[in-house]
């Protein structure tokens, strides 16, 4: 009996040692692990919260753009369903909605199916938006960022327009005044919410924030202001201020004329075609028309911004080196995170996710990817 019991005791021997490693290998790999899921909970939630900035300015821009002008001028100046004028043709060949008369002049961008005398289009199921100007006066208005030409000087009501159709100065004024009135809210909308984007993307302290509050590392600890850094510079292409005039545009213009009848004075009868001489003079910066983005920039951030965030695994009780087997190549020689950040929209791989103009439709949104 003696015998069996010192048989059973030469395995324990071994076997305890061994058993009481495994469990100290299961503990720093739990531990491990557990920081890693952190950091990279930490990331995800800092990156979404910052792309939020990007997709609520790309959905607003949209709205401003398009689905704000056609609405509100159909409300303004189409006939039936709106306040609009119905116009006389001066050859007693009919009338004409002066709804209808301003567009095709160039200043307003509607639906292309839009009904006229009807309400507004329902939009919400189509996947693009195609609001749009006229383009025969305005051919280049309704191109991409790269291509956009918006003239210093619009014509409100052309001087075709006035020979056939009975509009006259007095009404013509007061129709100039409300167009005027509602771009330039819409420009002061525009300018607002650009410049709010500016100033949240301008150190992206949304991402900085949520990373701290999540992750609560010791760098971060000790140095809030750089907390999260490497997830803000390490990938290409990365979050990065969007820039006035070269990554994003707004286009005004800078005059605005129009012909009208006037009734002849002295002893004549009937009525002159008249027209604003000089043109009327828009305030600084212009009367607002669109603002367009970077068709670049709108692709890159479709296909995904790439966050790389470093993490310390701390020591260990087998006193391992994890930093030289889990390095993050090529970016930086410590163990990371990754995560890709996109705002997409349904015309990410037809227009180069292009939703803001020509054809703004406000259906950005913030996904995430491993």
């Amino acid at each position: 009996m003696n015998k069996r019991r010192a048989q059973i005791l030469i395995p324990s021997v071994l076997v305890i040692p061994s058993l009481l490693i495994f469990v100290y290998l299961l503990f720093e790999t739990t531990k491990v692990s557990r920081e890693k899921i952190r950091q990279q909970f930490a990331t995800d939630s800092a990156a979404f919260i910052q792309m939020g900035d990007y997709t609520n300015f790309l959905n607003r821009t949209a709205y401003v753009n398009g689905a704000f002008p056609y609405r509100i001028f159909k409300e303004i100046f189409d006939c039936s369903y709106g306040d609009g004028a119905i116009l006389k043709k001066t050859d007693d060949s009919g009338e004409i909605c002066e709804y209808k008369m301003l567009y095709e002049a160039g200043n307003f961008p509607k639906y292309y199916q839009d009904v006229e005398r009807h309400e507004p289009a329902n939009l919400d199921k189509e996947s693009k938006w195609r609001i749009e100007f006229d383009p025969t006066h305005r051919p280049g208005i309704n191109k991409p960022h790269e291509e956009i030409q918006v003239d210093d000087e619009l014509i409100f009501i052309r001087d075709t327009q006035a020979s056939k159709i009975f509009i006259f100065w007095d009404p013509a004024i007061e129709t100039y005044k409300k167009y005027a009135q509602v771009y330039s809210v819409l420009g002061t909308v525009e300018e607002s919410q650009m410049s709010v984007f500016e100033r949240l993307t301008e150190r992206m302290n949304f991402f900085k924030k949520s990373f701290y509050l999540n992750a609560a590392t010791k760098e971060c600890l000790d140095n809030p202001e750089l907390c999260g850094n490497d997830g803000l510079t390490l990938g290409t292409p990365n979050f990065r201020k969007w820039h006035r005039g070269s990554d994003m545009k707004t286009h005004f213009i800078k005059r605005i004329k129009f012909w009208a009848l006037h009734m002849k004075t002295g002893l004549g009868f009937g009525y002159d075609r008249v027209k604003t001489n000089p043109p009327l003079e828009m305030p600084e910066p212009g009367l607002f028309q669109v603002t367009t983005v970077s068709s670049d920039v709108l692709d890159k951030i479709g296909r995904g911004y790439q966050i790389y965030q470093t993490w310390d695994p701390g020591s260990n009780y087998f006193n391992v080196n994890l930093m030289q087997y889990a390095n993050c190549g090529p970016y930086t020689s410590k163990p990371c995170v990754h995560a890709t950040i996109t705002s997409q929209c349904p015309l990410l791989n037809t227009d180069k996710n292009n939703c803001v103009w020509p054809n703004p439709t406000p259906k950005y949104q913030t996904r995430l990817y491993p």
